[in-house]
């Protein structure tokens, strides 16, 4: 990838932050500061280096994966309005040759051979502490519930599991049958909205998509959010075939 010197040290400085779980240290006047050797009264409002080489290491970035890191199986992206990076995986028709099982931590003893993988991802804000944990409430009871119908499961990890990462990098180049599943639960100003949505890796098809909003006077506890989780399970399993 052909980065100048400046835009290696940007992009080091926000993917390190990231990995490290500070994402929210990524503002202009940090970069500005630890990357570009600004001083103490840097006003990104007036010095404008942190948006134009935001810039320019965007049009690299893009340059790169349509050219010689276009079979690269994980893709960085600046999003415009962001500095905070965000890591998506690629699928090609060419790919590691070598046979890396992939990591199937959530695999059942009744798995059925003729159903899809599903890669599963939680993506409720953890900064949100009631989210945060009926999110991971909602994640284990619908692992829980599509594992006992017989689907092969696969935990998206943290960017800090690379052996994992790697193996579910792996599989996904080669995406047949194989489900990306994006949980969250979203805070809103009377309660939460419990939602999912599956989408074809292969085409990028959303296969299905809901939500169940619960007020906040019916503050989900384990019993309702396996009632919620189970509609979750019903509607993706019959979008499945399941």
């Amino acid at each position: 990838m052909r980065l100048s010197e400046r835009n290696r040290r940007f992009l080091s400085f926000v993917v390190t932050q990231t990995v490290a779980g500070h994402s929210d240290r990524i503002k202009a006047y940090a970069i500005g500061v630890d990357v570009f050797g600004r001083d103490d009264s840097f006003d990104p409002g007036t010095d404008p280096i942190v948006r134009i080489e935001a810039t320019r290491l965007r049009s690299a970035l893009a340059t790169y994966y349509e050219t010689a890191g276009a079979n690269v199986p994980v893709r960085i992206a600046i999003p415009p309005g962001s500095y905070v990076p965000s890591f998506t995986w690629h699928s090609s028709d060419t790919g590691p040759t070598e046979s890396t099982p992939p990591v199937n931590t959530y695999q059942a003893a009744s798995a059925n051979a003729d159903l899809p993988a599903i890669v599963i991802k939680n993506l409720t804000d953890r900064a949100v502490r009631l989210a945060a944990a009926h999110g991971d409430l909602f994640t284990e009871t619908l692992i829980k519930r599509l594992a006992t119908a017989g689907f092969r499961l696969f935990a998206m990890p943290s960017v800090e599991r690379r052996a994992a990462a790697i193996a579910i990098g792996k599989l996904l180049l080669h995406p047949d049958e194989t489900y990306a599943l994006d949980i969250a639960v979203h805070p809103m100003s009377a309660g939460q909205r419990f939602s999912w949505c599956a989408t074809d890796l292969r085409s990028g098809e959303i296969i299905c998509s809901d939500f169940v909003d619960e007020a906040e006077r019916d503050v989900p506890c384990a019993s309702s959010i396996d009632t919620i989780a189970a509609q979750a399970a019903e509607s993706v399993s019959k979008a499945l075939g399941g």
